[in-house]
């Protein structure tokens, strides 16, 4: 009987997880204390060290190597990038001149063009005053310098404007241009015409990048006492800007 009231007893140590051996706190951490307190704040026999006499405190970790590690993984932390990517479309952009490859050549080009008096031109536009238009021509200097690109515009109507400046919406930005080269002049009936025409510089060569490239272009001729002449242009007429341009850079023109 005494027997199972030991093996009783042994199990319910066991059980809570305090079986000791027979080795005694006082042989592991030194003589015990009278009055000490343990960890859970009541009153129990304590080694001189504050141990409580059934447990057994695990060993401090070594504390510059701790500190270490904490600082490398702090360094981790904050060398972490945790910006959120922009997955989103990205907002039209204002376009500026790009010198990138010229895929056509001139053999695919030269057909579309057309010669009067040695200007290279769209073959749907003419110099004629009485037609209202809008394009790129090439020409030579006197000394046979390469092309130079112009911008010409035309306008005809039975309402002068005297138009002074170009202001063009391409894509939904605004792009200005103030043309120096006019000329004016009294058609049949009531109708006139003016134009102008200037060989374009590095200084607009965003703009002929812009018009060249465009999905879409609205001009206006601003003119005297603020009258305006609005125009869509059409996609056949941004397709010339184009062709005129890559022509004129392959034939060695260049905004510099």
């Amino acid at each position: 009987m005494q027997n199972a009231k030991k093996s009783h007893l042994f199990i319910q140590v066991a059980a809570a997880g305090l079986l000791l051996s027979a080795t005694s706190c006082a042989s592991l951490f030194g003589t015990v204390g009278n009055g000490c307190q343990c960890n859970n704040g009541k009153s129990c026999t304590c080694c001189v060290n504050g141990h409580c006499a059934n447990t057994l405190a695990a060993a401090p970790a070594d504390t510059a190597q701790q500190s270490s590690v904490d600082k490398a993984w702090l360094q981790d932390l904050l060398a972490t990038d945790y910006s959120l990517k922009d997955y989103g479309p990205k907002e039209p952009q204002r376009m500026v001149w790009i010198d990138d490859t010229v895929h056509e050549s001139a053999a695919e080009l030269v057909p579309l063009m057309q010669s009067d008096y040695g200007n290279i031109m769209p073959r749907d536009v003419t110099m004629d005053d009485t037609e209202n238009a809008i394009y790129f021509y090439l020409n030579q200097d006197g000394t046979g310098n390469p092309n130079l690109l112009h911008l010409r515009v035309q306008y005809y109507a039975d309402d002068p404007l005297e138009f002074q400046q170009l202001q063009f919406l391409i894509d939904g930005f605004d792009y200005e241009y103030t043309p120096t080269n006019f000329k004016r002049g009294k058609g049949k009936g009531i109708m006139i015409w003016e134009n102008s025409d200037d060989v374009l510089t590095a200084a607009d060569k965003d703009l002929v990048y812009a018009l060249s490239h465009a999905k879409w272009v609205q001009m206006k001729l601003i003119g005297k006492d603020g009258m305006k002449h609005v125009k869509m242009l059409s996609d056949d007429q941004i397709k010339d800007f184009y062709r005129v341009l890559q022509l004129y850079r392959l034939q060695g023109g260049r905004f510099e």
